[in-house]
């Protein structure tokens, strides 16, 4: 009797996010839409991931909580990752306001001979909008 309950769960999780995945994000602001999308594939590859654990185990319908716990830990990992896009400049001047945020270290790659170092570190302090 527990079979053909798990089994509409497990499917009502894989349409759901099979048509989220292809509802386009609105949003007014292009970073937050970016991060909307970083979290949906988050969700996406964390629930596929989940569903891959639960084919290793003995009991699979045991564990079937697997493919939920793989979509909650995509979704942080997407919105802090999409986060960490967004966000380039410790400080910003807009509209007279200033906001302070975590700023996103870039690593790059130096092609100068005189380098002794070819990874450097980049990091933006402050961006003005006028």
């Amino acid at each position: 009797m527990k079979a053909p309950k798990t089994r509409k769960i497990v499917s009502m999780i894989v349409i759901s996010s099979l048509l989220l995945g292809a509802i386009p994000a609105s949003a007014v602001d292009q970073a937050l839409q970016e991060t909307f999308q970083d979290a949906l594939y988050g969700v996406m590859i964390g629930t596929l991931v989940g569903g891959a654990t639960v084919a290793f185990t003995k009991k699979p319908a045991k564990h079937l909580v697997n493919f939920g716990i793989g979509a909650g830990c995509g979704a942080i990992g997407g919105t802090i990752f999409g986060l960490a896009k967004a966000v380039k400049t410790l400080a910003e001047v807009e509209d007279g306001k200033v906001k302070f945020a975590m700023p996103t270290i870039v690593p790059e790659f130096v092609d100068s001979p005189a380098a002794s170092n070819k990874l450097a570190l980049s990091v933006g302090l402050l961006r003005i909008t006028y």
